[in-house]
Formats: structure tokens, C-alpha cells, sequence
């Protein structure tokens, strides 16, 4: 009788502060700094009602007493019962609902349910935990410990979890931010002479290889449900362009870029490597699964950047030790890029693609080739 007095308290005292199950604090909350109110029976029995303020004494008059008392009585055989058949391995559950009064207005029925997680006991300790539920915004952990004639109890109330004792979901925004990684590798397109120069070489694929530190603002457009979305936000990307068949890149005494293929030494590496900040923006459709997670998304946009840096570098074998050389040069580079971007993916795996649509190089001053980059980006 004693777990069910402290049953039936617990879920009076939820009710009586009816606020919390409508977004105010959590009764773990209340048992701060409050004001107490003891209303004594005539046949000993008390009614304690823990108050914040006058308002939550008000909201109290929502609720009728008599339909309270009257649920109670109602289901006190069945609780007492739950306990008594309730197992060590088993749990058992049933339901109760709290009713507010009718001449209170709109509030909804406040939906309580108890649940006897079992018993452990030995010759003299007996342990009942219990959980009460108040609709989704309450949870209430309740540990009785029975040690011959004293009894203990704990009293838990998680106020960051919902019904299911998990965190609440995040509060909805429309924009949202992030980080995520591309990894790629890239390649020439368009290629063409220079006049009077030597071709554009190939690259060589596992050397040329693009990575890119992206910050995202990823924006929704039509509500929660929706899904539209517009993404933007900062790129900083480096390029690595590997060259094939030991071609070398080089500037003439007029400043003019060209590339060269070496006959006299063998380079084990031939590389150009330049780096960027870009801005994209990208509408976007993304689905989700039926669980929640990420589906399937594509998006397709533009993109504009400025070259930050660039140079370049061979490695060789020379009189019997490895030789590099670094040259921080221009190479007539062009300062600004433009192009296309895309984004097809499914659940974590995404894929890119990205085309600038100008020259890498100044007109006029080096090489006319176009690079396309694509890979995977990683959230």
C-alpha cells in the first residue's frame, strides 16, 4: 500500500501542476525554490501542491478533483494487483487517463501510464523500480528499496528526454550549418595548342587530386516537410595537377606559359598545385526515408572563386640523391573561376562533380584547357 500511495502522489502531483506537461518546467525542475501548499483531510490525509507561481495555481482550477479522485479510485485495485503479479524478468503496463475539466476550455487529456519494471529480492532486500509517463514531456523513475523496516525511495525525472526516454528532437530551424570534405581527383577538358607551343599533356589520375574544406548553410525552403533546399557557404579547395610522360610546365622570357616535355632528365614527379576559395549555391532536393535519415538527393548549381596561391614542383634523381624543386610562381593562372557544380547522392554516400567553364590559364598567356573535378564528399 505504501507503493501505491507513492504511485498515485506522483501522478497527482503531475497532474496538479498541469503546466509542465504543457511546456513549463519539469517537475524534477520544481523541486527547486517553490512555494508549498498542504491542504490536510479530515481523515488525516494530505494534499501537497508544489507552485512556481499564482499561475500555475490557476492553471490547477482546469482540472476537476473529483474526476482525479475518481480515476484514482477506480484504478487503485488494478495498480495494487500489477504489482503483486508483476514478475522479476517481466513488466507489465496499463494506462490512465487524467482528465481535465470540461469548463476549462480546450486543454487536452493528459495521458499517465505506470509501468512495474520488475523485482529483485533476497532474504532481506526487496527492489521495485517503477516508471509513471505523463504524455510525452515527462518521464518520472521511481526506485523503491525495501530493507526489513525501512524503506528508500529514488525519485528521477530526466528532463531532456521524451516519452521514450531518448533525447528531444532538435528544435526545428529553417537554415542550418555544417562542415563536410570532398575528395576527388582531376582532370583536363577541352585541350588545345598553344600557337607555336607543345601540346597540353595528360594527367596522371591518382596524382591529380582535388580536396576541398567546405563550411555549408544549407537552407529549407517551404517548411519542415519540404524538400527544397537551397545550399551556399564557403569552399576552400586545393588542386594537385600531376603531368604524364614527363612533361614539365614553364614561362618564356615574355612570360608566356607553355608546357614542355623533358628529354634530358626523368622526373619521378611533375606537378602544378594551386588553391582557391570558392562560393557555390546549389538548389537542392533532398528525400528522406521512411525512418527519418537521409534518402535520396540531388542538386545542381554555379559556382565562383579566387586563385589564393599556387606553384610548382619536380622531383628527380640527380648524381645519386633525389632532388626537388619548388617554384612559387603565378604561371599565369587565372585569378578568377566560375562553373558548374552537382550533387547526386543516397543516405551518407554523396558524389560531386564540378566543371569550370573558363581557361585555368590567362587567355592569351598559356594553355586553353578547362578541368573538371568529381569524387566523393564525405558528411
Amino acid at each position: 500500500m505504501k507503493r501505491l500511495f507513492l504511485l498515485f502522489t506522483a501522478i497527482f502531483m503531475a497532474a496538479a501542476t498541469g503546466v509542465s506537461a504543457k511546456g513549463g518546467q519539469t517537475v524534477g525542475e520544481r523541486f527547486g525554490t517553490q512555494d508549498t501548499i498542504v491542504v490536510k483531510m479530515p481523515n488525516g490525509a494530505k494534499m501537497v501542491l508544489y507552485l512556481d507561481n499564482m499561475q500555475q495555481l490557476q492553471a490547477f482550477r482546469n482540472y476537476s478533483l473529483d474526476s482525479l479522485i475518481t480515476v484514482i479510485s477506480k484504478y487503485a485495485s488494478e495498480v495494487d494487483n500489477l504489482e503483486k503479479t508483476s514478475k522479476a524478468t517481466n513488466s507489465q503496463q496499463m494506462t490512465v487517463t487524467i482528465t481535465p475539466s470540461k469548463a476549462g476550455g480546450t486543454e487536452e487529456a493528459e495521458q499517465v501510464t505506470i509501468t512495474v519494471q520488475g523485482q529483485d529480492q533476497n532474504d532481506t532486500t526487496k527492489t521495485e523500480r517503477h516508471e509513471i509517463r505523463i504524455n510525452k514531456n515527462i518521464k518520472i523513475d521511481v526506485e523503491v528499496r525495501e530493507d526489513g523496516k525501512n524503506t528508500r525511495v529514488n525519485v528521477n525525472t530526466p528532463s531532456k528526454s521524451d516519452s521514450t526516454g531518448t533525447k528531444k528532437e532538435k528544435p526545428y530551424k529553417s537554415t542550418r550549418y555544417g562542415l563536410d570534405l570532398d575528395l576527388g581527383l582531376n582532370t583536363f577538358m577541352n585541350q588545345s595548342n598553344q600557337d607555336g607551343g607543345s601540346p597540353v599533356p595528360d594527367l596522371k589520375p591518382l596524382g591529380s587530386r582535388y580536396v576541398s574544406i567546405n563550411w555549408r548553410m544549407n537552407s529549407q525552403v517551404g517548411g519542415r516537410t519540404s524538400p527544397f533546399y537551397i545550399i551556399s557557404g564557403l569552399e576552400f579547395a586545393f588542386n594537385n595537377y600531376m603531368f604524364d610522360r614527363n612533361y614539365v610546365i614553364e614561362e618564356d622570357v615574355n612570360d608566356n606559359t607553355y608546357f614542355r616535355r623533358a628529354t634530358d632528365i626523368n622526373y619521378q614527379k611533375s606537378k602544378l598545385t594551386h588553391s582557391s576559395v570558392n562560393l557555390p549555391i546549389m538548389p537542392m532536393l533532398k528525400f528522406k526515408k521512411a525512418n527519418g535519415k537521409e534518402g535520396f538527393k540531388i542538386g545542381a548549381g554555379g559556382f565562383a572563386g579566387y586563385r589564393l596561391g599556387s606553384h610548382s614542383k619536380l622531383k628527380y634523381s640527380q648524381d645519386g640523391s633525389t632532388e626537388k624543386d619548388k617554384v612559387r610562381s603565378n604561371y599565369n593562372l587565372s585569378d578568377f573561376q566560375y562553373g558548374l557544380t552537382g550533387v547526386i547522392g543516397y543516405g551518407n554516400l554523396d558524389l560531386f562533380v564540378k566543371y569550370n567553364m573558363n581557361s585555368l590559364f590567362k587567355d592569351d598567356r598559356g594553355p586553353d584547357v578547362n578541368v573538371i573535378s568529381f569524387g566523393f564528399r564525405l558528411l
